[in-house]
Protein backbone atom coordinates (compact mmCIF):
# COMPACT_ATOMS: atom_id res chain seq x y z
CA UNK A 1 0.00 0.00 0.00
CA UNK A 2 0.98 3.65 -0.51
CA UNK A 3 0.29 5.82 2.53
CA UNK A 4 -1.60 9.02 3.20
CA UNK A 5 0.79 11.55 4.73
CA UNK A 6 -0.01 13.84 7.65
CA UNK A 7 1.81 17.07 8.47
CA UNK A 8 2.12 17.73 12.21
CA UNK A 9 3.63 20.49 14.30
CA UNK A 10 5.84 17.84 15.93
CA UNK A 11 6.75 15.99 12.71
CA UNK A 12 10.03 15.78 10.83
CA UNK A 13 11.56 14.24 7.71
CA UNK A 14 12.57 10.77 8.91
CA UNK A 15 9.86 9.04 6.88
CA UNK A 16 11.70 10.26 3.79
CA UNK A 17 15.26 10.01 5.05
CA UNK A 18 14.93 6.47 6.43
CA UNK A 19 12.24 4.88 4.27
CA UNK A 20 12.45 6.93 1.07
CA UNK A 21 8.80 7.96 1.27
CA UNK A 22 7.53 11.06 -0.49
CA UNK A 23 6.58 13.56 2.19
CA UNK A 24 4.79 16.91 1.81
CA UNK A 25 7.17 18.86 4.08
CA UNK A 26 9.85 18.63 6.77
CA UNK A 27 7.01 18.64 9.33
CA UNK A 28 5.58 15.25 8.33
CA UNK A 29 4.53 13.31 11.39
CA UNK A 30 2.53 10.33 10.17
CA UNK A 31 2.31 7.92 7.26
CA UNK A 32 -1.08 6.19 7.30
CA UNK A 33 0.21 2.99 5.72
CA UNK A 34 -2.97 0.92 5.64
CA UNK A 35 -5.97 3.14 6.23
CA UNK A 36 -9.61 3.37 5.21
CA UNK A 37 -10.73 6.38 7.22
CA UNK A 38 -12.48 9.62 6.20
CA UNK A 39 -9.40 11.52 7.39
CA UNK A 40 -6.96 9.45 5.31
CA UNK A 41 -7.01 6.69 2.69
CA UNK A 42 -4.07 4.55 1.65
CA UNK A 43 -4.03 3.28 -1.94
CA UNK A 44 -2.66 0.27 -3.80
CA UNK A 45 0.95 0.74 -4.89
CA UNK A 46 1.50 -0.98 -8.25
CA UNK A 47 -0.28 -3.67 -10.23
CA UNK A 48 -3.65 -3.50 -12.03
CA UNK A 49 -5.35 -1.85 -9.03
CA UNK A 50 -2.68 0.84 -8.63
CA UNK A 51 -4.07 3.98 -7.00
CA UNK A 52 -7.31 2.35 -5.79
CA UNK A 53 -8.25 3.41 -2.27
CA UNK A 54 -8.55 0.80 0.44
CA UNK A 55 -12.18 1.67 1.11
CA UNK A 56 -13.03 1.20 -2.57
CA UNK A 57 -11.37 -2.22 -2.45
CA UNK A 58 -13.33 -3.23 0.65
CA UNK A 59 -16.59 -2.06 -0.92
CA UNK A 60 -15.91 -4.00 -4.11
CA UNK A 61 -14.30 -7.22 -2.93
CA UNK A 62 -15.85 -7.55 0.53
CA UNK A 63 -15.14 -10.98 2.07
CA UNK A 64 -12.64 -11.85 -0.67
CA UNK A 65 -10.46 -9.07 0.74
CA UNK A 66 -11.26 -8.82 4.45
CA UNK A 67 -12.42 -12.39 5.08
CA UNK A 68 -15.72 -14.02 6.03
CA UNK A 69 -15.36 -13.53 9.79
CA UNK A 70 -14.22 -9.90 9.51
CA UNK A 71 -17.06 -9.04 7.12
CA UNK A 72 -19.56 -10.64 9.49
CA UNK A 73 -18.20 -8.62 12.44
CA UNK A 74 -17.48 -5.27 10.78
CA UNK A 75 -19.26 -5.17 7.42
CA UNK A 76 -17.41 -2.89 5.00
CA UNK A 77 -15.85 -0.90 7.86
CA UNK A 78 -12.13 -1.73 7.72
CA UNK A 79 -11.28 -2.36 11.40
CA UNK A 80 -7.55 -1.49 11.63
CA UNK A 81 -5.31 1.46 10.90
CA UNK A 82 -1.53 1.10 10.47
CA UNK A 83 0.84 4.07 10.80
CA UNK A 84 4.46 5.06 10.97
CA UNK A 85 4.99 8.02 13.31
CA UNK A 86 8.05 10.31 13.26
CA UNK A 87 8.16 12.20 16.56
CA UNK A 88 10.71 14.92 15.83
CA UNK A 89 9.30 16.75 18.87
CA UNK A 90 7.14 15.64 21.81
CA UNK A 91 3.59 14.71 20.93
CA UNK A 92 0.76 16.04 23.06
CA UNK A 93 -0.26 14.19 26.21
CA UNK A 94 -3.50 12.49 25.23
CA UNK A 95 -5.95 9.68 25.81
CA UNK A 96 -8.46 7.74 23.70
CA UNK A 97 -11.93 6.51 24.71
CA UNK A 98 -13.14 2.94 24.29
CA UNK A 99 -15.99 2.10 21.91
CA UNK A 100 -18.73 2.60 24.50
CA UNK A 101 -17.31 5.93 25.71
CA UNK A 102 -16.83 7.13 22.14
CA UNK A 103 -20.48 6.42 21.34
CA UNK A 104 -21.62 8.21 24.50
CA UNK A 105 -19.40 11.27 24.04
CA UNK A 106 -19.36 11.61 20.25
CA UNK A 107 -22.55 9.91 19.11
CA UNK A 108 -23.58 6.56 17.58
CA UNK A 109 -21.03 5.08 15.19
CA UNK A 110 -18.00 6.70 16.82
CA UNK A 111 -15.16 4.23 17.40
CA UNK A 112 -12.80 4.05 20.34
CA UNK A 113 -9.09 3.55 19.99
CA UNK A 114 -6.91 0.85 21.47
CA UNK A 115 -3.43 0.81 19.94
CA UNK A 116 0.13 -0.51 20.21
CA UNK A 117 3.54 0.91 19.38
CA UNK A 118 6.62 -0.86 18.07
CA UNK A 119 9.76 1.29 18.33
CA UNK A 120 11.90 1.21 15.18
CA UNK A 121 14.35 3.86 16.32
CA UNK A 122 14.99 6.02 19.36
CA UNK A 123 17.69 8.59 19.93
CA UNK A 124 19.82 8.19 23.07
CA UNK A 125 17.85 9.37 26.09
CA UNK A 126 14.48 9.20 24.32
CA UNK A 127 11.44 8.81 26.55
CA UNK A 128 7.68 8.53 26.26
CA UNK A 129 4.73 8.96 28.61
CA UNK A 130 2.81 5.87 29.67
CA UNK A 131 0.17 6.69 32.28
CA UNK A 132 0.67 8.46 35.60
CA UNK A 133 3.53 7.97 38.07
CA UNK A 134 1.03 7.55 40.93
CA UNK A 135 -2.65 6.81 41.39
CA UNK A 136 -4.76 9.96 41.17
CA UNK A 137 -8.30 10.82 42.16
CA UNK A 138 -10.43 12.74 39.69
CA UNK A 139 -10.10 15.81 41.92
CA UNK A 140 -6.31 15.52 42.05
CA UNK A 141 -6.17 15.23 38.26
CA UNK A 142 -8.39 18.26 37.76
CA UNK A 143 -6.31 20.29 40.22
CA UNK A 144 -3.10 19.32 38.40
CA UNK A 145 -4.59 20.43 35.10
CA UNK A 146 -5.95 23.70 36.48
CA UNK A 147 -2.61 24.53 38.14
CA UNK A 148 -0.51 23.57 35.11
CA UNK A 149 1.19 20.87 37.16
CA UNK A 150 0.37 17.79 35.08
CA UNK A 151 3.97 17.19 34.01
CA UNK A 152 4.98 16.28 37.58
CA UNK A 153 2.49 13.36 37.52
CA UNK A 154 3.51 11.85 34.16
CA UNK A 155 5.18 8.43 34.04
CA UNK A 156 8.14 8.88 31.68
CA UNK A 157 9.67 5.63 30.36
CA UNK A 158 13.06 5.18 28.68
CA UNK A 159 12.70 3.95 25.10
CA UNK A 160 14.97 1.74 22.97
CA UNK A 161 14.65 0.24 19.47
CA UNK A 162 12.55 -2.93 19.59
CA UNK A 163 10.50 -1.83 22.60
CA UNK A 164 6.78 -2.48 22.37
CA UNK A 165 3.95 -0.75 24.20
CA UNK A 166 0.33 -1.92 24.33
CA UNK A 167 -1.96 1.05 24.95
CA UNK A 168 -5.56 0.12 25.79
CA UNK A 169 -8.17 2.83 25.49
CA UNK A 170 -8.04 5.01 28.60
CA UNK A 171 -4.24 4.95 28.94
CA UNK A 172 -2.66 8.40 29.13
CA UNK A 173 0.26 8.53 26.69
CA UNK A 174 2.61 10.69 24.64
CA UNK A 175 5.45 9.83 22.28
CA UNK A 176 8.59 11.80 23.14
CA UNK A 177 10.95 13.45 20.69
CA UNK A 178 13.46 11.39 18.76
CA UNK A 179 11.28 8.26 18.42
CA UNK A 180 10.15 6.46 15.26
CA UNK A 181 7.36 3.94 15.72
CA UNK A 182 5.00 1.64 13.90
CA UNK A 183 1.50 1.96 15.30
CA UNK A 184 -1.28 -0.62 15.01
CA UNK A 185 -4.68 0.58 16.17
CA UNK A 186 -8.41 0.44 15.83
CA UNK A 187 -9.60 2.40 12.81
CA UNK A 188 -10.30 5.62 14.69
CA UNK A 189 -8.95 9.16 14.70
CA UNK A 190 -10.56 10.12 18.01
CA UNK A 191 -8.09 11.73 20.41
CA UNK A 192 -8.64 13.73 23.58
CA UNK A 193 -5.68 16.04 24.05
CA UNK A 194 -4.93 16.76 27.72
CA UNK A 195 -1.77 18.87 27.59
CA UNK A 196 0.39 20.22 24.77
CA UNK A 197 3.24 22.17 26.41
CA UNK A 198 1.44 25.45 25.53
CA UNK A 199 2.47 24.84 21.92
CA UNK A 200 1.03 26.53 18.83
CA UNK A 201 -0.17 24.47 15.88
CA UNK A 202 0.97 24.80 12.26
CA UNK A 203 -1.72 27.46 11.88
CA UNK A 204 -0.11 29.56 14.62
CA UNK A 205 -2.99 29.06 17.03
CA UNK A 206 -3.03 27.14 20.36
CA UNK A 207 -3.98 23.51 19.77
CA UNK A 208 -7.37 22.49 21.10
CA UNK A 209 -7.54 20.62 24.40
CA UNK A 210 -10.30 18.22 25.44
CA UNK A 211 -9.87 18.21 29.20
CA UNK A 212 -13.40 17.31 30.33
CA UNK A 213 -13.71 14.36 27.96
CA UNK A 214 -10.20 13.21 28.81
CA UNK A 215 -10.88 13.23 32.54
CA UNK A 216 -14.06 11.24 31.91
CA UNK A 217 -12.27 8.38 30.11
CA UNK A 218 -8.70 8.28 31.49
CA UNK A 219 -7.42 5.44 33.67
CA UNK A 220 -6.03 7.20 36.77
CA UNK A 221 -4.22 4.14 38.17
CA UNK A 222 -0.42 4.15 37.81
CA UNK A 223 0.92 1.39 35.49
CA UNK A 224 4.44 1.32 37.00
CA UNK A 225 6.29 -1.82 35.91
CA UNK A 226 3.65 -2.80 33.35
CA UNK A 227 4.55 -0.42 30.55
CA UNK A 228 6.32 -2.64 28.04
CA UNK A 229 4.89 -5.63 26.17
CA UNK A 230 6.66 -8.70 24.76
CA UNK A 231 6.27 -8.52 20.98
CA UNK A 232 7.84 -11.96 20.50
CA UNK A 233 5.13 -13.52 22.67
CA UNK A 234 2.57 -11.48 20.75
CA UNK A 235 0.49 -8.43 21.64
CA UNK A 236 -3.08 -9.64 21.96
CA UNK A 237 -6.02 -7.26 22.33
CA UNK A 238 -9.76 -7.63 21.75
CA UNK A 239 -9.22 -5.93 18.37
CA UNK A 240 -5.93 -7.20 16.94
CA UNK A 241 -3.03 -9.56 17.48
CA UNK A 242 0.55 -8.69 16.49
CA UNK A 243 3.71 -10.79 16.43
CA UNK A 244 7.30 -10.01 15.43
CA UNK A 245 8.85 -12.44 12.98
CA UNK A 246 12.52 -12.65 12.02
CA UNK A 247 12.96 -14.21 8.59
CA UNK A 248 16.33 -15.61 7.55
CA UNK A 249 15.73 -17.49 4.33
CA UNK A 250 12.13 -18.48 3.52
CA UNK A 251 8.91 -18.12 5.50
CA UNK A 252 5.43 -19.16 4.37
CA UNK A 253 2.21 -17.59 5.63
CA UNK A 254 -1.00 -19.59 5.14
CA UNK A 255 -3.79 -17.02 5.06
CA UNK A 256 -7.17 -17.98 6.53
CA UNK A 257 -10.24 -17.17 4.41
CA UNK A 258 -11.76 -15.77 7.62
CA UNK A 259 -9.51 -12.70 7.82
CA UNK A 260 -6.92 -10.59 6.06
CA UNK A 261 -3.31 -10.33 7.22
CA UNK A 262 -1.00 -7.31 7.41
CA UNK A 263 2.77 -7.50 7.11
CA UNK A 264 4.88 -4.48 8.09
CA UNK A 265 8.60 -4.64 7.33
CA UNK A 266 10.52 -3.08 10.23
CA UNK A 267 14.00 -4.17 9.19
CA UNK A 268 15.95 -5.75 6.35
CA UNK A 269 14.76 -6.59 2.85
CA UNK A 270 13.74 -9.44 0.57
CA UNK A 271 10.84 -10.48 -1.63
CA UNK A 272 7.19 -11.36 -1.08
CA UNK A 273 5.27 -13.61 -3.45
CA UNK A 274 1.67 -14.75 -3.88
CA UNK A 275 -0.52 -15.74 -6.79
CA UNK A 276 2.44 -16.02 -9.13
CA UNK A 277 3.57 -12.44 -8.49
CA UNK A 278 6.80 -11.51 -6.71
CA UNK A 279 7.48 -8.04 -5.28
CA UNK A 280 10.38 -6.53 -3.37
CA UNK A 281 9.89 -5.81 0.33
CA UNK A 282 12.08 -3.54 2.43
CA UNK A 283 12.02 -1.67 5.72
CA UNK A 284 9.11 0.78 5.76
CA UNK A 285 6.87 -1.23 3.42
CA UNK A 286 3.39 -2.37 4.47
CA UNK A 287 1.43 -5.11 2.73
CA UNK A 288 -2.27 -5.93 3.01
CA UNK A 289 -2.76 -9.63 2.29
CA UNK A 290 -6.31 -10.51 1.15
CA UNK A 291 -8.12 -13.32 2.93
CA UNK A 292 -8.25 -15.28 -0.35
CA UNK A 293 -4.49 -15.01 -1.01
CA UNK A 294 -3.80 -18.62 -0.02
CA UNK A 295 -0.09 -18.96 0.79
CA UNK A 296 2.31 -16.03 0.83
CA UNK A 297 6.05 -16.66 0.65
CA UNK A 298 8.61 -14.23 2.06
CA UNK A 299 12.30 -14.63 1.30
CA UNK A 300 15.30 -12.66 2.55
CA UNK A 301 16.73 -11.36 5.79
CA UNK A 302 14.13 -9.16 7.37
CA UNK A 303 12.02 -8.44 10.42
CA UNK A 304 8.24 -8.30 10.07
CA UNK A 305 5.28 -7.37 12.20
CA UNK A 306 2.39 -9.67 11.38
CA UNK A 307 -1.00 -8.45 12.50
CA UNK A 308 -4.61 -9.41 12.01
CA UNK A 309 -8.04 -8.83 13.51
CA UNK A 310 -8.73 -10.91 16.61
Amino acid sequence: MRPAMKEMVWGGRLLRDRFGKEIPSDSTGEAWEIAAHPHGQSVVDGGPLDGTSLQALVDQYREALVGTKVLESYGTYFPLLIKFIDANQNLSVQVHPNDQQAAQLEGPGASGKTEMWYVLDAKPGAKLVYGFNQDLTAEELRNALEQGALESFLNWVNVYPGDTFYIPAGTLHAIGSGILIAEIQQNSDLTYRVYDYNRLGLDGKPRQLHVEKAVAVVDRKAPIGREKADIDQGVISPFFETLRLKVDGTWNLAVSPERFEILICVGGSGTIATGGQTMPIKEGDSFLIPATAGTVQVEGQLTLLQTHVN
